[in-house]
């Protein structure tokens, strides 16, 4: 069983996304925002469902997000915090 993908409502792209694809949704959001995230797909110009344009915006696509290794002192907190607390 299990949930219905919201890709099988139309007929939308499903997959890896294009550099196309990242370069248009990155555009129309640096121009509006992004608000409505079911409306964004369209809007810019995209065959995906509004969840997976918000998902690859959070998680890929922002400006701040950050990248990269950890800094000495963010792996020596992790460590610590690991210590007192465990594994949860």
């Amino acid at each position: 069983m299990g949930r219905h993908s919201c890709c099988h409502k139309q007929k939308l792209r499903k997959g890896l996304w294009s550099p196309e694809e990242d370069e248009k949704l990155a555009r129309f959001i640096m121009m509006h925002g992004h608000g409505c995230w079911s409306s964004v797909p369209k809007l810019a110009g995209l065959q995906r469902c509004g969840k997976s344009c918000r998902l690859r915006w959070i998680n890929y696509l922002r400006p701040d997000l950050k990248r990269g290794t950890f800094s000495e002192e963010e792996e020596n907190l992790i460590i610590e915090l690991h210590a007192s607390l465990g594994n949860r």
